[in-house]
């Protein structure tokens, strides 16, 4: 009976870490929406769900600890809490980009005419889409304990750096010929830099759940821990 409420309570964390995790991913698909809107009502709801995330990210940080203090779990439910704990941490990071990006967008943009910024739409969308179904796809990877389907998230992060790269050099360009000022330049990448964050740290959620799941640390280094 034991052992069975206490399996309950880990299902309940990893249920919990989900609903933060998705919560995360809206808001990241709803900050790249407010930026390629400039609409500070879209920006507004993006900051209110990274609010919700930061309460549930302090609800699953302490029910893991708990759980590792009183419980001394061994082999694969320690590594599902520690892991746990470090998917919590990356879910949250990715929730204040999606926040910062919202920020800029009600302070700065709104304020702005973006429109030397249309012919970027379409890469900024894909780029945010994709960085948002990899964070869906790790998120899936830890819902399911699928170690194959981790192992080809950080792969996708190819594309999104290189749109990133491109990105830069236009915004540069147009700071160069003066249709922006070079503040508002930086500031609209560094808007677009969030979003390849994203990226950055659902691989890491992704390479989290490898360990989990294996007891491995990604195949680069396929030493048991």
């Amino acid at each position: 009976m034991e052992r069975q409420i206490y399996s309950e309570e880990l299902s309940g964390i990893k249920q919990l870490t989900l609903d933060m995790g998705y919560k995360a991913a809206e808001s990241v698909k709803l900050a790249a929406q407010a930026l390629l809107e400039n609409n500070v009502e879209v920006a507004a709801k993006a900051r209110g769900l990274e609010k919700e995330v930061d309460v549930i990210y302090r609800q699953i940080d302490d029910r893991c600890v708990v759980s590792i203090a009183k419980q001394q779990p061994m082999a694969g439910d320690l590594r599902f809490l520690v892991s746990t704990i470090k998917i919590a941490a990356e879910i949250e990071r990715i929730a204040d980009y999606a926040n910062n990006i919202a920020k800029r967008v009600k302070k700065k943009f709104s304020q702005e005419d973006m429109s030397p910024i249309e012919s970027m739409k379409p890469s900024i969308d894909v780029m945010a889409r994709e960085a948002a179904s990899m964070l869906t796809e790790a998120l899936q990877c830890y819902e399911s304990n699928d170690s194959e389907l981790a192992l080809a998230v950080p792969k996708r992060d190819a594309l999104v750096n290189r749109l990133n790269k491109d990105l830069f050099r236009n915004i540069i360009a147009m700071a160069t010929v003066k249709q922006y000022t070079n503040e508002l330049a930086m500031d609209f990448h560094t808007a677009v830099r969030y979003i390849e964050r994203v990226a950055d740290r659902s691989g890491n959620i992704a390479e989290y759940v490898y360990y989990a799941v294996t007891g491995y640390r990604f195949p680069d280094n396929k030493k048991q821990v």
